[in-house]
């Protein structure tokens, strides 16, 4: 992972911790001749924030991880010229989940479009591992990438 991200460790923003953040950026570009004369051009990113929870509840859902997503969609997606997608991925890790919570995880969908979608959009994607059990209990946009959190954790 440390190949493809810029890892940062205590990541602190605003008013959250996480234990570390992940940034990954995708740049991709068609030229004409030279460099300076480009047909077009995209960037996809995404930010993967960890943090490991003793117990996670409705409750720090609710007032912690989804308003941090939130924050995430509103000042960290950078939405110029070239954005096309920016992925939040919040992954959590704890030993004990809320029974009701784990229902309700799949059904979590957060997305938003940038200027009608001419600059873009950004999505949530929500791991939660359970460490008791081996279980990722996880949203739908995040069902494309679980297969590689499953090959590196299990």
């Amino acid at each position: 992972m440390k190949n493809q991200f810029n890892i940062y460790d205590n990541y602190n923003i605003y008013k959250y911790s996480f234990d570390f953040m992940g940034e990954y950026i995708l740049s991709n570009s068609k030229y004409f001749l030279n460099k300076k004369k480009i047909i077009w051009s995209y960037d996809n990113r995404e930010y993967i924030f960890a943090k490991d929870i003793q117990f996670l509840s409705k409750d720090v859902l609710e007032n912690n991880l989804l308003p941090f997503a939130d924050y995430a969609m509103e000042n960290l997606v950078q939405t110029d010229d070239t954005h096309m997608s920016t992925a939040i991925t919040l992954f959590i890790s704890c030993e004990n989940i809320d029974d009701i919570l784990k229902k309700q995880i799949s059904k979590i969908k957060k997305r938003k479009s940038y200027m009608f979608g001419l600059r873009g959009y950004s999505s949530l994607r929500l791991i939660l591992f359970d460490k008791l059990t081996n279980e990722f209990i996880y949203n739908y946009d995040s069902k494309d990438i679980i297969h590689f959190y499953k090959e590196v954790l299990l």
